[in-house]
């Protein structure tokens, strides 16, 4: 059933954007504010069998919703999958709480936008601005309508491991190596060699928090790039923080995302037992990890993603709507390289015509 939901604003009856910069609902037709309110608590862990239950269950399939606009009467056609939209006609906000309320898990928590709009693009042009072979032409342009804020999913994964390691590890030596050179007197070469021996052992590593998004629009070798987000920041979910933001469901890529939590886990746990095995080298690691005490969560996450074309090459940044960390690719000044050739070419040449 569709739960669609405007939120005017009591005084001016104009709609209401959850502000980042206020943390609070703001009116930008009469300037009002409103706070949001909610107590911060600590959300709870949910075991990992139910999690492992829902990956098998098909999801209710996505469809089409007609939503008339109570202001102007536009029929707007969205997909179910929105959480919000924007009145195509006159731009009144509505909420679309059966998005998340119709897929087999809804969101426990959210982590309201901290980095406005007007923030992020500072954060962008002082990152853009870094750096002398970047294309200095790209400040001129006008990124601003590319720019998006979404509220992204993201499952959070707890475990503990008990770990079992073995190999070879090795210890450098050097022994002097002496032979005779050509004009008849003896030399000698220090050589490094190995010792190896057999080692084994066990651990214990707990793990908290592993952050796993479930999108189908920015990866997650990506988003890697921008962590961490301040958990300990997040708040029980409420709808009102999503007003004037983009924000999309889970992708149902739950055995996907699981397993990825998994391999992070064991990334860790390998560069572990490298350091307990290894003195100056090692080889022949064999580890067999053992997972216990496996909790998630279903939390929201906020992100400014922008994606552009800038001289016929696609180009991307994006930038951690908490902490404003930026990643992402720069275009280079062609003309910049060119010239630094031009020097090299230039200084090798000066260099062999004074050596003759």
């Amino acid at each position: 059933m569709n739960q669609l939901k405007e939120f005017p604003c009591p005084n001016c009856n104009s709609e209401l954007n959850y502000d980042a910069d206020k943390s609070k609902l703001s009116c930008l037709h009469c300037n009002s504010q409103f706070p949001i309110n909610i107590e911060k608590t600590v959300l709870k862990e949910i075991d990992i069998n139910s999690f492992k239950t829902l990956m098998f269950q098909e999801e209710k399939d996505s469809y089409q919703l007609d939503y008339n606009c109570s202001k102007c009467g536009k029929i707007n056609t969205v997909s179910s999958t929105l959480s919000f939209f924007e009145c195509e006609n006159c731009g009144n906000n509505v909420i679309n709480s059966s998005a998340y309320q119709e897929k087999k898990v809804t969101p426990q928590g959210i982590i309201p936008f901290t980095i406005s709009k007007k923030k992020a693009i500072s954060v962008f042009n002082d990152w853009i601005g870094k750096g002398f072979w970047n294309d200095s032409d790209l400040k001129k342009m006008s990124l601003i309508d590319n720019l998006k804020g979404i509220y992204l999913p993201f499952w959070t994964f707890d475990c503990s491991t008990f770990n079992q390691w073995s190999g070879q590890s090795g210890t450098h030596y050097y022994e002097n190596e002496y032979y005779t050179d050509d004009k008849g007197e003896q030399q000698s070469n220090r050589i490094q060699k190995t010792s190896w021996s057999f080692k084994q052992g066990e651990f214990t590593h707990l793990t908290n928090d592993v952050l796993i998004t479930d999108n189908d629009e920015i990866p997650q070798n990506i988003i890697d790039e921008i962590y961490p987000f301040h958990l300990d920041e997040l708040l029980p979910m409420d709808e009102c923080f999503l007003l004037g933001w983009n924000a999309k469901t889970y992708q149902s890529k739950m055995e996907e995302c699981y397993s990825l939590y998994k391999d992070k886990v064991k990334e860790v746990v390998t560069s572990m037992s490298i350091d307990y095995l290894k003195d100056d080298t090692y080889s022949n690691l064999q580890v067999s990890t053992t997972f216990s005490n496996e909790t998630y969560k279903y939390i929201i996450l906020p992100i400014w993603y922008c994606s552009y074309l800038f001289k016929g090459k696609s180009y991307f940044f994006i930038i951690n709507g908490q902490t404003a960390k930026v990643h992402g690719n720069k275009p280079l000044s062609t003309s910049k390289i060119a010239l630094a050739i031009v020097l090299v070419v230039l200084c090798i040449a000066i260099l062999l015509f004074l050596n003759g």
